[in-house]
């Protein structure tokens, strides 16, 4: 008897887990942010609705529940998790088996995480023991040089694992980098470089020293010499804190980045440098600069300007790219993996980072494709949608056509796309495949804010109407107003009767 009583709650918990995983909606609309976990091989994914995370596998299934508020991605088999005000670690099978008492925990690194009760922070173990104590004002991670900045009375200095003091906390600043062994402290706002053992290795000298990345982690010296900012001027100096490049200076330098190359300028001119010394591009250059990373270390391209031309270098110096300045066309467009740009004689086209051309430059107007593997393109003044094969997927032959942004709080179909289009026989809404999906307007105007509803005009009448041409306000108004104030996101269009 007591066998069947668990095997029953068994399938009780098992049907409740399956029933609680089928009504959660993993479709793509409904997914915010996701990436590869590498430690699982899973996703770690963030839905809409509801607003949670949590982890799932190739095939859909849900292997840790989004009940979180946040969960980082695993590291050595646990994952630092927040819920409400509360703060604690997981394992792969959702079991916690890190918890404490503290107001504040911070991720693992190094195998230490900093924890704060009472706004003072301390360090925990992999065992949830408190090992250095809960003294400092803040904290920072612990580097693979043993180190963590941390500060006292607004000072600051370095301590080890152990909770020793290796560097005083007496300084203006400190800064550790993930990749490096040596660490720079600041006193009357001139840093010094100093060992992970608290060694000094160099006077208080650079007014600046500049970080640099190699790939997603961050160092001084591990792209080549690091850029340092010394009596008004930068020079790059060796890992033994000796100047590179026979002591050349100039007026501004970046730091190496993830491909070897630095940018540097001498009386408003730019050039690039090598990590080995070697002067790629001679300061000539009117401009130069990383081209549309938005922030991210290891830049694609960099954007130059010279005289009247500007033009693209892709990460090995190479040119790939060059047109005319003009005023209002001031940059390219990086579109995924392929740049559009408009050529000298001012027709658009697409190239991949090598330069080689993608889809001929043969367009009246720029190519967006952006995270999608269409874009809309302009030719002999009429307009239509290629793919980035340029197969035409509708003839272009428009008079005009324009996509229709979802607004709404539900797509009618996750993977249509829909267009206005407007020819000599007046407007129709078609989709990706040239397909007629409403016509037979005198014009057609996706509403201000739900975009899938429309105001129409037929006969020198109007109403709305839906994309299934469902009458939603009848047609026998002399104007509806698409314009609304700002403010409630359901606001109603204005009507005007005669």
């Amino acid at each position: 008897m007591r066998y069947f009583l668990y095997l029953l709650i068994f399938v009780a918990i098992s049907c409740g887990k399956k029933s609680q995983e089928t009504k959660v909606d993993l479709s793509s609309s409904n997914i915010s942010y996701q990436e590869g976990d590498k430690e699982t091989g899973w996703k770690r994914v963030l839905l809409i609705k509801p607003n949670k995370w949590g982890f799932i596998d190739d095939q859909g299934e849900i292997k840790i529940p989004f009940i979180y508020d946040f969960i980082n991605p695993f590291e050595d088999g646990v994952a630092y998790v927040k819920n409400g005000n509360k703060n604690f670690f997981i394992n792969p099978k959702n079991e916690i088996v890190i918890k404490a008492d503290y107001d504040k925990m911070d991720i693992f690194s190094n195998g230490f995480a900093n924890v704060e009760t009472n706004k003072k922070v301390g360090y925990i173990n992999r065992k949830g023991e408190l090992v250095i104590p809960l003294k400092y004002d803040t904290g920072g991670y612990f580097n693979q040089n043993g180190l963590a900045a941390v500060s006292l009375n607004k000072k600051w200095g370095f301590i080890n694992g152990k909770g020793k003091e290796v560097i005083p906390i007496i300084y203006e600043m400190v800064k550790s980098e993930q990749l490096d062994d040596m660490v720079i402290v600041r006193k009357n706002y001139k840093w010094a470089f100093f060992d992970n053992k608290g060694n000094q290795l160099s006077d208080f000298l650079y007014a600046n020293v500049q970080r640099a990345w190699k790939n997603d982690r961050t160092t001084f010296f591990e792209n080549g010499p690091a850029s340092v900012k010394k009596s008004s001027k930068y020079l790059f100096l060796s890992k033994n804190l000796k100047p590179a490049f026979g002591n050349r200076v100039f007026d501004s330098a970046t730091s190496f980045d993830s491909n070897n190359n630095a940018i540097v300028m001498n009386k408003r001119k730019f050039g690039m440098i090598k990590s080995d010394g070697k002067i790629a591009f001679p300061l000539q250059y009117d401009l130069i600069e990383n081209y549309n990373s938005n922030g991210n270390p290891n830049p694609r391209f960099y954007f130059f300007e010279k005289g009247n031309r500007r033009g693209l270098f892709n990460k090995n110096l190479k040119k790939i790219a060059e047109a005319k300045v003009d005023d209002y066309s001031s940059s390219f467009a990086l579109q995924g993996d392929y740049i559009s740009f408009q050529n000298f004689k001012g027709k658009y086209g697409l190239i991949d980072a090598e330069g080689n051309v993608k889809i001929p430059f043969i367009y009246d107007e720029g190519l967006y494709f952006d995270r999608n593997d269409f874009s809309i393109a302009k030719k002999n003044n009429r307009f239509g949608i290629i793919n980035l094969n340029n197969v035409e997927l509708t003839p272009i032959s428009y008079l005009s056509l324009y996509p229709i942004f979802d607004q709404g709080d539900e797509k009618p179909n996750d993977s249509a796309n829909y267009f206005v289009a407007k020819s000599f026989n007046g407007p129709k809404i078609i989709d990706l495949n040239n397909k007629t999906v409403l016509p037979g307007y005198d014009s057609i105007d996706p509403i201000f804010n739900d975009h899938f509803k429309f105001i129409v005009q037929k006969n020198k009448k109007f109403g709305i109407i839906d994309l299934k041409n469902i009458i939603i306000l009848p047609i026998e108004y002399d104007k509806i107003s698409n314009w609304t104030e700002y403010g409630p996101r359901h606001s109603k269009p204005v009507v005007h009767l005669a």
